[in-house]
């Protein structure tokens, strides 16, 4: 066997090993879903520990995320947050590439962030960077990196990011920010995020 038909053996299982693991995990998710009480812990645990070492975790979370925006069940956005937020510096690290990309992608064809690929999906981004242990610096950058969205969706996940970070400076930018917002949606957010503390 030469090397150029070795490599492309290697290669081949390594493809197969991740469609494999990709398989393995969507079936867990599955059952994480139409699980009720002990069972969905023992599920989430599962999926924590396979985020956490999978060599192929970025997929996993964008899977993750993916496949419970498309639910319509009430908690769909919960549950990956609940999970998410367990990475600690991992779900910020894949946090903040997200949006890197998304700069890198939407800035040559306007001045500002399209936020792609939807509000929910920045939404739980937002509040699992939040939520996490990841140093509060960094958790509070990531969300005033996104506080100039102007879509409503995004802009929510952001107060509520900056309500769960619940620094001196996150509070700040919500009142200087977001208190006497144009959306009054928004602006009564902040306030009871405000109000909350």
């Amino acid at each position: 066997m030469n090397c150029t038909s070795f490599h492309q053996t290697g290669s081949g299982n390594s493809l197969s090993r991740n469609a494999n693991e990709k398989a393995r995990f969507q079936s867990i998710l599955e059952r994480l879903f139409n699980a009720a009480g002990k069972q969905r812990s023992d599920y989430r645990k599962v999926i924590v520990e396979y985020l956490k070492f999978s060599t192929i975790s970025d997929e996993l979370i964008s899977t993750l995320i993916n496949s419970s925006i498309r639910r319509t069940r009430p908690d769909r956005l919960d549950v990956p947050i609940d999970i998410l937020q367990q990475l600690g510096n991992r779900v910020y690290d894949y946090a903040y590439q997200f949006l890197i990309d998304d700069i890198k992608s939407w800035s040559h064809l306007n001045n500002g962030r399209a936020y792609e690929p939807n509000d929910d999906y920045w939404f739980i981004l937002l509040r699992s960077v939040a939520r996490s242990d990841a140093d509060v610096h960094k958790r509070f950058r990531y969300a005033n990196m996104c506080a100039g969205a102007t879509s409503r969706g995004v802009l929510e996940g952001v107060v509520e990011a900056l309500g769960d970070i619940g620094s001196a400076d996150a509070y700040r930018l919500l009142e200087v920010q977001f208190i006497n917002h144009d959306d009054p949606f928004i602006a009564e957010l902040a306030r009871e995020v405000c109000q909350d503390r």
